[in-house]
């Protein structure tokens, strides 16, 4: 009777498909051998809950209409039912026709929009802006512009932009494509500058690689601008803006409200704004020069001066540095920026709230970290006990000290990370375990790894017993990391390894009898339980680059810990994740293949694992079937066969120069 009297009521149907709406789930899919695995996000389908009834349909539709519009679905309808849907849409991306289209979007044409207030327009406004200028209404809050524009920088400065703010009365945010302006034909940012003054609500104004030039005067009055919460922009090449933040003639209080900023400069502007962002909450600076130009000794140091500077800024919960290229080949693969233990203790120190921390080098650099000792990274890591997300991009043989030690420091202070990516060969398997439970603890012990965050699950791994694999015992262990889905580390040295680096990498080209079975198994079990142990939610694994920092590229292996060993086995040997076997589609996968997840998937343990049986799969990962008269069997091979594509790793897009396409009669 409660549940028939709750699929009636319309406010708790409302609710739970709004709940429903809100849920995510993730697949791994690799459209083919020669493609890479991909991690794919979906949301559940509301048609079930629309076929119900007409209130469950009203509401449904209500809801997709909402938040996930199909505008071409009007095309069929009349006038009156278009509207009835266009009053139901509060949030939209409109995705205009191609040049070479004959699309007709008259039907778009007389409606209005009087509850949309999130516009996103990927259209060339000069041939269809017509049809969705009644979305532009005092009720809209951010507006985002992109898609290329047939219109020249005149049209834009003249008509685009006046048109796109004047009827916004309450504008709060507006962002800005990089694509919306021909890199040929720029906009002076004096026309932004006039229609961003006659919306005064704007907080908000992200203009990050558009091809607007003055910048340098935009930025200038923006600094000054009531209100402004949240900016990105990249500035002109030069000191142009120092004297306004460091001079005696700077301003003196720049920035009064600003909570994020997202900014690409020199680096000695930079070094001269933490002293002006009092109230900044979200940092990222992309720290670089027009390139080839000359080095300069602070330029070694400027990670460490950049650091001690924002220790200023006590409100700072994110923080994103990336240094590109400030020199002649600096930063490079050979010439790497320092960063200092001090330092690093000195920042979380001074930011107490500090939940994300990504320092990183363009391709090909990474950070000189070798003073850094591993009581400071421990002390470090003991005053940053918010960090959820941590990303140093270490070049790893200068972080030898800290390959036994960091995974213990962060697994006992840092209990709330959820992403770690650390560019080090750290020993997972050799860490010592922190906090083991008494043996009345095993009671509660899990056989699934996904569990409440607010009570993390305490694992029994008792499948190994001491005798049967060097120095393992039984134990029940507490995982360091309950809440992390992403790990990241550089690839380790071991047999796996340094075998087949002796070889081209591929999924189906690892002559892995060059290895002795036991050994190559004692390992990869060794890593596997570590994972499974301490890493229950574990969606990402990353080989990111390798231990002697030559291998730049990252391989990704997504929901590791469902095939556990051929993952761990992946990882170890640097061979790219692969879902397909003899020309199997990936969805067909699993039909005729056991999961080797299975046992784990029933109860985490490795009782089952004596048999072996699972660890034979693993290793016959690069094997391929063949078929004869009277049977299907494994069998491995030395070549791949003639016209095979070999997958290859994925390298990271991190940008080498920020300013290398920018002309020098716009600059200033």
């Amino acid at each position: 009777m409660a549940a028939t009297e709750a699929a009636a009521d319309r406010r708790i149907v409302s609710s739970v498909l709004h709940h429903l709406s809100d849920m995510k789930y993730k697949e791994r899919r690799q459209l083919g051998p020669d493609q890479p695995v991909e991690f794919m996000e979906f949301r559940p389908t509301l048609v079930p809950s629309i076929l119900v009834n007409k209130m469950w349909a009203d509401e449904g539709t209500s809801l997709l209409w909402k938040r996930y519009p199909h505008l071409p679905a009007l095309s069929g309808m009349n006038f009156d039912r278009r509207q009835e849907y266009a009053n139901k849409v509060e949030r939209l991306f409109v995705l205009g026709p191609s040049s070479d289209s004959d699309e007709d979007l008259t039907y778009l044409e007389g409606l209005t929009w009087p509850n949309l207030t999130s516009l996103e327009l990927e259209v060339d406004w000069k041939a269809h802006g017509r049809s969705f200028e009644n979305m532009l209404h005092e009720g809209l809050e951010h507006l985002e512009f992109s898609g290329p524009q047939t219109g020249d920088s005149k049209f834009i400065a003249e008509v685009l932009l006046p048109t796109l703010f004047a009827p916004c009365r309450n504008l709060q945010s507006v962002h800005f494509g990089p694509s919306a302006i021909d890199p040929e034909d720029p906009v002076h940012t004096r026309a932004l500058s006039d229609v961003l003054d006659s919306v005064p609500s704007i907080k908000d104004v992200r203009i990050m690689n558009t091809n607007f030039f003055g910048k340098d005067l935009l930025f200038g009055r923006l600094i000054q601008r009531p209100g402004l919460e949240a900016l990105e922009l990249d500035l002109d090449p030069g000191l142009q803006l120092l004297s306004q933040l460091s001079s005696p003639s700077a301003l003196s209080s720049p920035f009064a409200s600003l909570k994020h900023l997202h900014i690409m400069c020199y680096p000695e502007i930079a070094l001269a704004l933490p002293g002006h962002l009092r109230h900044i909450e979200d940092l990222q600076l992309d720290v670089a020069r027009i390139p080839n130009q000359p080095f300069l000794d602070s330029d070694m140091s400027i990670l460490d001066e950049l650091l001690d500077a924002l220790s200023q800024c006590p409100k700072l919960q994110s923080l994103r540095v990336n240094i590109g290229q400030l020199a002649l080949n600096f930063p490079s693969s050979s010439s790497w920026p320092l960063l200092s233990g001090t330092t690093l203790i000195k920042l979380a120190t001074g930011c107490s709230k500090l939940q994300d921390l990504s320092l990183l080098a363009s391709e090909s650099a990474a950070i000189d970290g070798s003073i850094i000792s591993s009581a400071q990274f421990d002390e470090f890591c003991r005053n940053a006990p918010h960090l959820k997300n941590l990303s140093l991009k270490f070049h790893p043989s200068t972080v030898i000290a800290l390959e036994s030690v960091a995974i213990q420091s962060l697994g006992k202070h840092c209990a709330l990370l959820e992403v770690l990516r650390l560019k080090s060969a750290l020993q997972l398997p050799t860490s010592t375990v922190l906090d083991v439970p008494s043996r009345s603890d095993t009671a509660r012990a899990t056989s699934t790894p996904s569990q409440m965050i607010d009570n993390p699950p305490v694992i029994t791994v008792n499948g190994i017993t001491h005798g049967d694999y060097p120095g393992t015992q039984t134990v029940s262990v507490k995982p360091l990391f309950p809440r992390l889905t992403h790990l990241a580390l550089a690839r380790p040295q071991s047999i796996l390894s340094i075998v087949n680096d002796t070889y081209t990498i591929s999924s189906s080209s690892q002559p892995s009898s060059m290895i002795d079975s036991s050994i190559e198994e004692d390992l990869v079990r060794t890593w596997a339980q570590y994972l499974l142990a301490n890493f229950p939610r574990l969606e990402i694994l990353e080989a990111w680059g390798d231990w002697a920092g030559l291998d730049n590229e990252s391989l990704i292996y997504f929901l590791p810990l469902e095939e556990v060993l051929a993952s761990t086995w992946e990882f170890l040997s640097g061979v790219e994740q692969d879902m397909w076997e003899d020309g199997v589609d990936s969805d067909d996968l699993g039909a005729d293949v056991e999961d080797w997840g299975d046992e784990f998937e029933e109860d985490i343990s490795f009782d089952s694992h004596g048999s072996g049986e699972d660890w034979e799969k693993a290793s016959l990962i690069n094997e391929f079937p063949v078929q004869d008269i009277h049977s299907v069997h494994l069998e491995a091979y030395e070549e791949e066969p003639e016209g095979s594509i070999t997958p290859g790793g994925k390298p990271d897009k991190e940008k080498e120069a920020f300013f290398e396409h920018v002309k020098g009669q716009y600059i200033g």
